[in-house]
């Protein structure tokens, strides 16, 4: 059967979902740190990380301060805040500049939390009081994908926006601060599921007509990214692309380098190396069959390849990935 005729009867049965598959491939996780109640005044200095991390308005207001761009947002009760690539910014319970050592080192404030040491507590009754929850998300920046090229600064949600979302903000706070059995499974896939929805809102809101999540509402290319996505064994090239969503290979190469940021050529690379890289970690398949299903015909290219992608030879990888098993 010829590869177009495979690959349709293939997209046919089973279409995937790209931005589920997507957050797979960079092993998106998550965490809630804590939901804890502030007296003022408070505030914390967040320096820049290569994870996100988001802030939610249980009860009460209190403002942001992103350092890049000097701007003040304010957030109201039920109001989220992410940075999705791990900005520089402060939180306090005013929107007054304050100089970051008259504020407490946002990491510091975590691991107080953590260990039984709210350095914000309530001492008393008082009417000045937030509930402030947060939280991160953490990726694989290693793989380099254009999702990362298309994440904001940061995303703000305002409660008004999606009412909805404040059911999930709801458990989510009343899970953190009760820390029943089975809470932290619970407590991570639910934050996880914030991202998403993060993301979402943001697709929405940003209505653009280039960038990665942008290409996900194109019906063309979106249909192509299935196609690279479906494709493990390395069988598919981008000719056989822009047939597959019927398009001339220059307007298919223009169109798809416009909405996803690279072109096609290199995502499809790409995405089998990044597979390739799973298949060293979670099996023992011999690195000749993982590099033919990466598009290799010899082990030597495949190493080649992926040592310029990843700065490390594919036997280093498999050989980590051992040595992990052995320690567990």
């Amino acid at each position: 059967m010829h590869i177009i005729n495979v690959i349709l009867f293939n997209f046919g049965r089973c279409s995937i979902d790209i931005l589920a598959n997507v957050l797979k491939e960079i092993r998106l996780s998550s965490r809630t740190y804590f939901c804890a109640d502030f007296e003022t005044p408070w505030g914390m200095d967040i320096p820049s990380s290569q994870h996100g991390g988001f802030h939610i308005a249980v009860t009460g207001e209190f403002y942001v301060y992103i350092k890049q761009n000097h701007k003040h947002i304010h957030l109201k009760e039920g109001d989220i805040i992410a940075f999705p690539l791990g900005a520089a910014h402060q939180l306090s319970d005013n929107n007054t500049d304050k100089a970051a050592d008259s504020l407490l080192n946002g990491e510091s404030v975590v691991e107080d939390i953590l260990s039984g040491n709210n350095p914000f507590e309530p001492k008393g009754l008082s009417n000045s009081l937030n509930t402030v929850l947060c939280g991160a998300f953490n990726y694989d920046t290693s793989l380099n994908h254009p999702l990362f090229n298309d994440l904001p600064e940061y995303i703000h949600i305002k409660s008004s926006e999606l009412p909805w979302l404040q059911g999930l903000v709801s458990v989510l706070s009343n899970e953190t601060r009760t820390a029943k059995p089975g809470y932290s499974v619970l407590v991570d896939r639910l934050t996880e599921v914030l991202f998403i929805q993060l993301l979402r809102a943001h697709m929405l809101e940003k209505n653009a007509d280039s960038g990665f999540l942008s290409a996900l509402n194109d019906s063309k290319i979106n249909a192509a990214l299935i196609a690279v996505h479906q494709d493990l064994q390395g069988n598919i090239n981008v000719g056989q692309l822009g047939e597959l969503v019927g398009m001339s290979r220059t307007s298919f190469n223009q169109r798809f380098t416009k909405l996803v940021g690279e072109s096609p050529k290199t995502y499809l690379t790409n995405f089998r190396l990044q597979n390739a890289k799973n298949s060293l970690l979670n099996n023992n398949s011999p690195i000749i069959q993982i590099a033919e299903n990466a598009g290799y015909s010899s082990e030597a290219a495949f190493s080649k390849a992926f040592k310029r992608y990843y700065k490390v030879p594919p036997g280093s990888v498999r050989k980590k990935s051992a040595e992990q098993t052995l320690d567990n």
